[in-house]
């Protein structure tokens, strides 16, 4: 079995470095890793060091953009060249909670072509102006322009404007020819999955579909997934978070304190950790998951 991680990261290099050290303890693992320059600087030479690829893409990436669909079709279709059983999107953020062994040897027993999250059918034939995934995909957004107020509710229906991202929305006259679901866009992808989201990337009147919609990477994923009837979707991403109340865009910084909840959770990877923080979090994570099995091409 072969198993692709694909490391989407902007910020501690260092801590990148680590986590990229502790997946490939996993005896299928290949590890590739994306990172942003822009933010702060990670040389690919330091990741071929640990025996991960670099992945360049030339795209400016933005968060909760289009460019962040991009980004991840661009990491996926290089990362199955390597033809993977199983391909992980990870962040920068995240760290193994079990040891690799024990995460590769259950995704090898699974039976899923992919693995989803907490998952929501957004409802787009009727107007729900107050429901936040209505809006993200029943609009077409554009840049909000410096200074420009929210506008009145009883326009609603036909426009408004959001603060995160700073977006104007303005109503879809057409909607996407599918059924449309949001999920977390950190991916678990069996060969099945994996191929599935790549035609789907391919598809230039369904990528027009989306190329408005607001926080795009939580609904085209999920929606292209769960609208295939071949594949097998398991409801159970194995990925722990931790929130200070629902709704909230980002997850809390996991500490040491944080981690019996994490651990109690069965998941095999929690996000989101902060060296700069609690790095000490991670020392206890690597010593009761030191590696226990050599790498296949060791």
């Amino acid at each position: 079995m072969r198993v692709a991680y694909l490391v989407l990261s902007h910020r501690n290099p260092e801590q990148v470095l680590r986590l990229v050290r502790a997946l490939r303890q996993g005896p299928a693992a290949e590890v590739l890793v994306r990172h942003d320059q822009r933010r702060s600087p990670l040389s690919p030479a330091d990741v071929e060091a640990t025996g991960a690829r670099p992945v360049e893409d030339g795209i400016e990436v933005e968060w909760a953009a289009w460019s962040h669909v991009e980004v991840m079709l661009a990491g996926l279709r290089r990362a199955a060249r390597l033809e993977p059983d199983w391909t992980l999107v990870l962040s920068g953020q995240d760290y193994p909670l079990r040891p690799m062994t024990e995460i590769e040897a259950g995704l090898a027993a699974s039976e899923a072509d992919a693995m989803l999250g907490s998952v929501r059918e957004i409802e787009t034939r009727r107007p729900r102006v107050d429901d936040e995934f209505f809006l993200r995909v029943a609009y077409r957004h554009y840049r909000r322009p410096t200074g420009l107020p929210h506008l009145p509710r009883l326009l609603r229906p036909l426009v408004y404007v959001r603060d995160l991202p700073s977006l104007v929305g303005v109503r879809r006259l057409r909607r996407p020819g599918l059924r449309l679901y949001s999920s977390a866009d950190w991916l678990t992808l069996g060969r099945r999955g994996l191929e599935s989201v790549l035609a789907a990337g391919n598809d230039r009147t369904l990528l027009r579909a989306f190329r408005r919609v607001a926080v795009p990477s939580e609904s085209f994923f999920a929606s292209v997934l769960l609208n295939d009837p071949r594949l097998r979707i398991e409801r159970d991403l194995r990925r722990f978070l931790a929130f200070a109340r629902p709704g909230l865009p980002h997850p809390e910084t996991l500490t040491s304190a944080d981690l019996d909840t994490a651990l109690a959770s069965g998941a095999d990877f929690a996000r989101k950790f902060d060296i700069a923080v609690d790095s000490r979090a991670l020392d206890l994570l690597d010593e009761r998951n030191p590696s226990s099995q050599p790498r296949l091409d060791s």
